[in-house]
């Protein structure tokens, strides 16, 4: 069986540590699962001592074949994300494939809200509900379903589906 390498770019606002680290901790074994995709993974926390901080995450933005967006109010309002990061996965400009998740509750999408292209994009949710709106076996689930959408969308099986 052949093996796909995708590169993921993880965009995520800082403010959201504690739910990025709880969600990644049930997403990143469920996609270790997978024979068939081999994801590899870089987030800002990776930077090494003395690396220049902007320059790294542009070369592996670069590089990145989807980015993780990690969505939450405060990560639409971070003046980074979305003067660096959002315009490559989203928007007219957008040259980066995108795996919006819903990480926190959000406004309803409408045009008094400003979602810098993401209105457009399915985002990820578990039955409508954000990451950090789920509990228990909910996470769980939140975790492995997310993964299944991601080697969907990476092995492009974005088709129709026998019945």
């Amino acid at each position: 069986m052949a093996v796909t390498t995708v590169r993921v770019f993880l965009s995520w606002c800082h403010r959201d540590a504690k739910a990025k680290a709880t969600l990644l901790a049930e997403l990143l074994p469920a996609l270790g699962l997978f024979t068939d995709l081999r994801v590899q993974w870089w987030e800002d926390s990776h930077l090494t001592c003395g690396e220049q901080f902007a320059p790294a995450i542009f070369d592996r933005m670069d590089e990145a074949d989807f980015g993780l967006l990690l969505v939450s109010t405060d990560y639409l309002v971070s003046s980074f994300i979305r003067k660096h990061e959002l315009p490559r996965f989203a928007g007219p400009g957008a040259d980066r494939g995108a795996l919006p998740v819903r990480l926190t509750p959000l406004p309803p999408f409408g045009s008094e809200v400003d979602f810098g292209g993401l209105a457009e994009l399915q985002m990820f949710s578990l039955e409508g509900r954000a990451f950090t709106e789920t509990t228990g076996p909910r996470r769980k689930r939140f975790g492995i379903d997310l993964a299944a959408s991601i080697r969907r969308r990476a092995l492009n099986l974005n088709g129709y589906r026998t019945l």
